[in-house]
């Protein structure tokens, strides 16, 4: 019977580092030593939730994004008391992190089965409210919006008609509610966060200066396949704010985060 491999000191010393990190933004501790040392394929636990989702591995994915700090940035983390406006929430991972810090959050999530996942996960968090609707720069008539399916990720539908990282047209599409950037930010938030899928151009480029003030700090993904990130952050800045590339600065990356702050 052959021996069980030994891990170097260090690299089991930066796996329990990693894990006890992970563990303080949500991510359960057992649930990471269960995949990790036993195979565990099931759904994670996160912010107290057994997460429900379209399958396991986006649950996993997502929950170690967040975890890991993909929106977590001086200045940007959610706070306690601050509203927070999710565009993209998917199954509401971010929703709960930022419930987790003390945050009332609004998530919008267009993709009907994706929803119905963020309704079972929030159902007992009443700081979180679950909108399915896809957000969007100006107003459709009627107000709904054809959101194209991925046929293998969920976190990959979107509104623009083509797989986000290829570029391959994506041909099932449905009807979803639509409601614009201004109406999602009727009242003010402390922290606004879109991540959907190539969307942002249409809702930076068609918002009025008035809506993007009333979010006093925001963080959002971009998507180099759609446009350059340098559009956003000019967009950003003519509205008064002070943006940056926090991730993904360099033009070979796919996706990339910015960050704004008024």
């Amino acid at each position: 019977m052959p021996f069980p491999s030994i891990r170097p000191v260090g690299d089991l010393r930066m796996r329990g580092q990693h894990l006890v990190e992970h563990a303080r933004e949500g991510l359960n501790p057992l649930s990471q030593i269960a995949r990790t040392l036993l195979g565990y394929t099931g759904p994670p636990r996160f912010a107290g939730v057994n997460l429900s989702g379209p399958d396991p591995t986006s649950s996993w994915d997502i929950a170690y994004q967040i975890a890991s700090g993909e929106y977590n940035f001086p200045g940007l983390r959610p706070q306690r008391g601050d509203r927070v406006i999710d565009i993209g929430a998917n199954i509401g991972i971010f929703s709960l992190w930022a419930a987790k810090q003390g945050a009332s959050v609004t998530a919008y999530e267009p993709a009907p089965g994706t929803f119905e996942h963020l309704k079972v996960n929030i159902r007992k968090r009443e700081s979180i409210e679950g909108v399915w609707a896809a957000v969007v720069g100006s107003a459709p008539d009627p107000p709904t919006v054809p959101l194209y399916l991925h046929a293998q990720r969920s976190t990959r539908n979107t509104l623009i008609g083509r797989e986000i990282g290829t570029g391959g047209p994506l041909e099932r599409r449905i009807d979803v509610p639509a409601v614009t950037i201004g109406e999602a930010l009727e009242q003010e938030c402390d922290l606004l966060k879109i991540d959907c899928e190539g969307g942002e151009f249409d809702i930076l480029a068609h918002a009025e200066d008035a809506d993007l003030q009333r979010a006093k700090r925001m963080v959002l993904e971009f998507h180099r396949s759609v446009g350059t990130p340098e559009t956003l952050l000019d967009r950003l800045r003519d509205a008064g704010f002070e943006a940056e590339v926090l991730a993904g600065g360099d033009p070979a990356d796919s996706f990339g985060v910015i960050g704004a702050q008024r």
